[in-house]
């Protein structure tokens, strides 16, 4: 308490301080970004709301979720689809239109290819160069992004993986008929689908369960998530000497993080001192290790056990947060519509007919294939499916904001100038509600993306209507196995549970307030009643 107390007294005392000089500073920069051309003309800088003196539009960001708010700009307060911002001292687009995401992401792609530096990078990361989520983008991180796409994300080390994430499915149905006291209570569906996700991520990356490796790892990336939220340095970044809490709350965060994967990578490191090397598990975390020197990297294929640790932090995060999100999302829609629910019931039950009838040549096989999981291999001839994960991604997108980028040098978009150092967001929310984009944008309608409709677009940032994963250098790499896990999870949920909402909760009365972080989650979780319809897997 006595040094919180201090701490606070000490921020007070630098704020009275740079009161004056920051007010100094803000003129000094109002100045100083007045952009000429070459000739002496005032370049077109895109349009925006009126800012405030220094903060800008700051408080602007205080009237709600920012994703809905900046969306609201362009949707209902017609500022166009280009937005114009001064965040503190920071100048930042927002791209809320198809046509300026393409042009942001494609046509300028390599002059955005680079991440804003943030407090979170230094404090609660590894550093801004380390890992593939916050690295300049260079040959290094090519490198890197190409290495983490072959040992981890190729199809064929899926393929030759695929046991893992079964495995952990079959635990998942046990779990949940465990929790509901066989079908009488309400299970947290995001929790028990974050748990299962912590699980798969831990064995394909370094071949263990989290209760041989840190059982308390959800909970410290929940926290993650509640610490990584914006500083004052991240807005004046002249100021960030006063970032002493929030920057506290980051490393102490990284510090149970960084023990946790220091543990797993001397334990590794044991086990190739005393075992021959075909004896050593063939995994993410041993070809991490295997690559380059441990200690300095002075090559663009070199990596340390730091590197390593980042990776492995980019990976939990990503795929952690994502997962459980989007399940938890689309199982409230699918319980918010029973129509949608009853078709997607009836074809994971046909489709699993049909594979039954047409693999199991004798009774036991075709008992087995009855019983068993449905794999990814089933799930791909589920195309109403495919819709609802689509049209669940498009309402509740992991990231209603794509990560910020920054410029590289001054550009030219449509006819706004955008000058070198202009972070640029492109706000998916907006365009995913956009009525001249999106029929009925507001609503749960999986239909829009089937394969005779115009708008089935697939999600592999080709499309700039729908870019759940992104687009471009930046794009997600973990694409692919993010939409086939939630397809997976949610074919199984529905086939071996009929899902009931507890008492007094009805359609109608689900609660689907966002809460705004890293991912966009539920504010409040997802319960429901699993109700076993089938005998579980062994």
């Amino acid at each position: 308490m006595g040094e919180d107390v201090q701490q606070r007294r000490l921020a007070l005392a630098g704020g009275l301080i740079v009161a004056g000089l920051a007010i100094l500073l803000r003129i000094a920069l109002a100045l100083k970004r007045r952009v000429k051309a070459s000739s002496g003309k005032a370049q077109l800088l895109p349009g925006g709301p009126p800012a405030w003196p220094i903060v800008g539009h700051l408080p602007l960001l205080m009237k709600g979720l920012p994703h809905q708010v900046l969306g609201n700009l362009y949707l209902k307060e017609g500022y166009g689809p280009i937005v114009g911002l001064r965040l503190g001292s920071q100048r930042v687009i927002v791209v809320s239109s198809p046509a300026f995401a393409k042009e942001l992401l494609l046509t300028h792609d390599k002059l955005f290819a680079n991440r804003v530096r943030l407090a979170l990078t230094d404090h609660l990361c590894y550093g801004f160069n380390k890992g593939v989520a916050f690295t300049t983008y260079n040959a290094r991180w090519v490198w890197m992004r190409r290495f983490v796409t072959q040992e981890l994300l190729s199809a064929n080390r899926l393929q030759k993986l695929a046991h893992v994430r079964y495995d952990e499915m079959r635990k998942l149905m046990r779990s949940l008929h465990q929790a509901s006291q066989g079908g009488t209570r309400a299970v947290d569906v995001g929790e028990a689908v974050g748990y299962m996700t912590a699980d798969t991520t831990a064995r394909l990356v370094h071949s263990t369960t989290l209760g041989e490796a840190a059982t308390d790892l959800p909970e410290i990336v929940r926290r993650c998530v509640e610490v990584s939220r914006p500083t004052l340095g991240d807005f004046f970044p002249f100021l960030g000497f006063l970032d002493v809490l929030p920057k506290r709350r980051m490393r102490l965060v990284h510090d149970r993080l960084d023990k946790i994967f220091d543990s797993i990578i001397k334990e590794r490191r044991r086990l190739m001192a005393r075992e021959p090397p075909k004896e050593l598990p063939n995994d993410f975390l041993q070809a991490m290790l295997s690559t380059g020197n441990s200690n300095t990297v002075e090559e663009e294929d070199d990596m340390t056990d730091r590197d390593a640790k980042a990776l492995m932090m980019d990976i939990y995060g990503a795929s952690m947060h994502s997962t459980k999100a989007t399940t938890e999302w689309a199982l409230a829609e699918l319980l918010r519509n029973p129509e949608c629910l009853q078709r997607l019931r009836q074809e994971v039950d046909d489709v699993t007919r049909r594979t039954v009838e047409e693999g199991g040549s004798d009774h036991a096989t075709a008992r087995g294939l009855r019983m068993d999981v449905v794999t990814v291999e089933v799930v791909q001839k589920m195309p109403f499916l495919e819709c609802v994960v689509k049209e669940a991604l498009r309402l509740h997108s992991a990231a209603p904001l794509l990560p910020s980028r920054i410029s590289s040098a001054d550009c030219k978009m449509d006819k706004y100038f955008v000058a070198k150092g202009t972070q640029a967001i492109v706000n998916m929310w907006a365009i995913a509600r956009d009525p001249a984009i999106w029929e009925k944008p507001e609503c749960f309608w999986p239909d829009r993306f089937e394969a005779s409709s115009k708008m089935s677009f697939d999600a592999g940032g080709q499309h700039y209507e729908f870019l759940p994963f992104g687009s471009g250098r930046r794009m997600c790499p973990g694409m692919r196995l993010g939409l086939s896990t939630v397809q997976v999870i949610l074919a199984n949920f529905v086939k071996f549970f009929d899902w009931e909402l507890p008492h007094g909760v009805s359609p109608s009365t689900i609660d689907m307030s966002e809460q705004f972080g890293v991912a966009c989650n539920k504010k409040f979780p997802m319960m429901a009643i699993p109700k076993l319809r089938h005998s579980l897997p062994p």
